[in-house]
């Protein structure tokens, strides 16, 4: 006989398999697969385990201290005569039963179980041990488990994409047909090779010593961060492809499935796209550069027509020589600058003022104009950057001709600030000032006129400031 336990109703027992309550306890926390229980002499659960509590249907602390006519009603007038012939002193070993439980309700399900007395150390039966499995229960569980694995290899096999299992040490496990016929072999060409053999002879040496460092803590490298390299066909023809890697959790060594993609189409394709892009850029800077020659010779014309008239005539052909030049010169930026986005507003803003001082300053050559704006950093559209360009001119030229009527010296003030997607644009002089009630929309001079046009069309909002001389501030959107 085994060493006693405590018996179960207060005495002491022997048991045939458990020495003690450490033992017991050991034994139900154990991950069997086998459902244990322990009932006292009136068929009340003293102990159950996770397993036959799933079997049951019933949780394991709603079964303790339960009959097990309450825990399985229906099953218990199928079992009641086999316990009732242990608790006589008669195991009851290896049988099978037909009985429904909670678990699998409204149909009888097999059982495969093992019944035996708890005897104190006088013999005496003081409850029942039980040993069970529901053979139903794990037979729909196999074959939900066989189904999963089939419905898993079935989308193995016929991912668009070649993909291995490889173990920790490199060896293919498993290939699918498409990995088989990226490389244009059979399976078992590849199945139990190291993966260095789909690489070129001079990667090999360095890829088995980078693998094995990979495979001592692997990480999953998700589709965005594909490692770009070059395969070799058993036929020894090379290829360029993408491969992402995947740890298979839960196994001890390491195993990952690798997903291997040829992108020669693609390289192709982005390469095409890459020339045809070279080209369009090539065409659009000529496109620039044609449009910037044919506006300075109408630039030029301007200019020497306005030699031979005088007055008002002049003063409109320099006006209109202007705002050509201004037109030309941002045609000349984007084919300096070679993006046709946008431009730098700040150097934009600078050649302005400075083709505006060679054209005007010769009349007025005391004065200054003062620059506020960021070199570099702030970028204008170029759908926008032609009208601020414009508006600069207008009131540029507007004080030169009207800000300082009469003296010859003065300040002219061109800032810039930005602010996020928003920039402001204020261009201040120290002269004489708009007069009262000046409203620049409602103006009928045509620099004015077409200011408001152009704010309009950068969808800016203007402001007229407060002060000495004349200040008009300009708030629209640009690209952050």
């Amino acid at each position: 006989m085994r060493k006693p336990s405590r018996a179960l109703s207060g005495g002491r027992m022997d048991s045939f398999a458990i020495q003690d309550d450490a033992f017991l306890d050991a034994l139900f926390s154990s991950d069997l697969g086998l459902g244990l229980a322990v009932l006292d002499r009136e068929l009340r659960y003293r102990r159950i385990n996770g397993v036959l509590a799933a079997f049951n249907g019933v949780e394991a602390g709603a079964a303790i201290g339960r009959t097990v006519s309450e825990v399985l009603p229906s099953a218990y007038p199928e079992i009641s005569p086999m316990l009732a012939k242990v608790l006589a002193g008669e195991p009851q070993e290896d049988f099978s039963v037909m009985a429904e439980v909670p678990s699998l309700p409204g149909k009888p399900s097999e059982w495969r179980a093992s019944y035996l007395p708890i005897r104190t150390r006088d013999g005496a039966v003081v409850g029942i041990l039980v040993k069970a499995v529901n053979v139903t229960l794990q037979q729909a569980s196999q074959r939900a488990l066989s189904a999963s694995e089939a419905r898993l290899r079935s989308l193995f096999e016929q991912a668009p994409e070649g993909m291995t299992l490889v173990d920790s040490q490199g060896q293919m496990l498993l290939v699918n047909r498409n990995m088989c016929r990226l490389f244009a072999c059979e399976p078992e060409q590849l199945i139990g090779q190291h993966v260095n053999m789909l690489l070129p002879q001079t990667r090999r040496d360095t890829h088995r010593v980078e693998m094995g460092r990979y495979l001592q803590a692997p990480t999953q490298r998700v589709m965005a961060e594909r490692r770009k390299l070059t395969a070799v066909r058993l036929d020894g023809s090379e290829f360029p492809v993408e491969v992402a890697l995947n740890p298979i959790p839960g196994r001890n060594p390491p195993e990952v499935l690798a997903t291997v993609v040829d992108i020669t189409d693609r390289l192709a394709a982005q390469a095409a796209m890459e020339a045809s892009l070279r080209e369009k850029t090539l065409l659009l800077n000529e496109v620039h550069h044609r449009v910037k020659n044919n506006l300075q010779i109408v630039a030029s014309l301007l200019n020497i027509q306005s030699r031979s008239v005088e007055g008002v005539a002049r003063d409109a052909l320099r006006e209109s020589r202007s705002r050509v030049g201004v037109i030309a010169m941002t045609h000349q930026l984007l084919y300096e600058g070679n993006n046709f986005s946008g431009l730098e507003f700040g150097p934009y803003l600078d050649k302005l003022v400075q083709l505006l001082k060679q054209t005007y300053q010769r009349d007025k050559t005391r004065v200054d104009i003062v620059l506020d704006f960021p070199s570099s950093g702030m970028r204008v559209e170029t759908q926008k950057a032609v009208p601020c360009g414009l508006i600069v001119n207008e009131l540029i030229v507007n004080a030169y001709k009207h800000a300082f009527p009469s003296r010859e010296q003065g300040q002219i003030q061109v800032a810039v600030i930005q602010n996020g997607p928003q920039a402001t644009l204020q261009v201040s002089d120290d002269g004489v000032g708009f007069p009262a009630g000046f409203d620049p929309t409602a103006s009928r001079s045509m620099g004015f006129q077409l200011i408001h046009m152009l704010t309009q069309q950068i969808d800016a909002r203007l402001e007229i400031l407060q002060g000495p001389g004349a200040s008009l501030r300009f708030t629209f959107q640009i690209e952050e």
